[in-house]
């Protein structure tokens, strides 16, 4: 059990370097040293982190890493920053970012009753590094021009800014996103935003009008023709599962 734990220890380490927890829940600024002044998130918000290498079949909970808690706009863009970016991550490893004490587990009390928007998105598609359209052009290789970022990178951070700058639920009454995870897959990427209450459908509504309009899509992923969808929790396990099983039977060498 020793070796195991340091074994994710040093996986979380290596996810992440950031992560400065010294804000304070009632400080609307915290100074650090040099008196530079942070700046309180509404929430705090916690990164977990999975992979073929910290997967457990038996009970799942335990395959999840907890990375770290952003309370600050500074700790925020640390985790961006040093955090590997999406399409570099292995096949099967998943980011969860979750408001601070909610599990990613739909068996979490806030989950139960939960269902969940996604996108599917691959890793070759490419947009400019501000965020505009790629013009549908494409890289095999996934490499990066200087002006070029992959598309599911630009997504997940503009999902992320929006979910922490609360603009995803802006004008919907009540608190209706508990989170958003991240699964590379072999063949199309996915990026899920996890909402407490799957019934309410106006709620529901609300967040998708204002998740394609904050998380920037662009002409090649056209929202009327590839639409998000809600979907309670077990339809996608099995599949999911069977793709760990088979990434972990492979044997490969862990890259994170």
């Amino acid at each position: 059990m020793m070796a195991e734990s340091s074994a994710k220890e040093m996986e979380a380490n290596q996810v992440s370097a950031a992560g400065d927890q010294t804000a304070k829940a009632d400080d609307r600024y915290v100074i650090i040293d040099r008196g530079v002044k942070r700046h309180l998130l509404n929430r705090p918000w916690t990164l977990w982190y999975d992979s073929v290498s910290t997967y457990d079949c038996k009970q799942w909970e335990l395959s999840l890493i907890e990375v770290m808690t952003v309370r600050t706009v500074e700790d925020f863009f640390a985790m961006l920053h040093y955090c590997k970016p999406p399409h570099v991550l292995r096949v099967s490893a998943q980011y969860h970012f979750f408001r601070e004490g909610v599990k990613p587990m739909w068996e979490d009390p806030n989950n139960k009753a939960g269902g969940k928007l996604w996108v599917s998105l691959d890793d070759k598609t490419m947009t400019d590094k501000s965020g505009a359209a790629g013009g549908g052009k494409t890289r095999k290789d996934n490499g990066t021009d200087a002006d070029k970022k992959p598309e599911l990178d630009t997504v997940w951070e503009n999902v992320l800014i929006a979910l922490v700058g609360e603009y995803l639920d802006y004008g919907v009454e009540g608190e209706h996103i508990m989170g958003v995870v991240l699964t590379k897959r072999k063949y199309c990427n996915r990026i899920a935003l996890w909402l407490k209450d799957a019934s309410d459908s106006d709620a529901v509504a609300a967040i998708e009008k204002q998740l394609v309009k904050e998380a920037g899509y662009y002409p090649q992923r056209n929202p009327s023709s590839q639409p998000m969808a809600l979907a309670r929790p077990k339809e996608e396990e099995e599949e999911e599962e069977e793709e760990r099983e088979g990434e972990k039977r492979k044997g490969e060498e862990i890259d994170v």
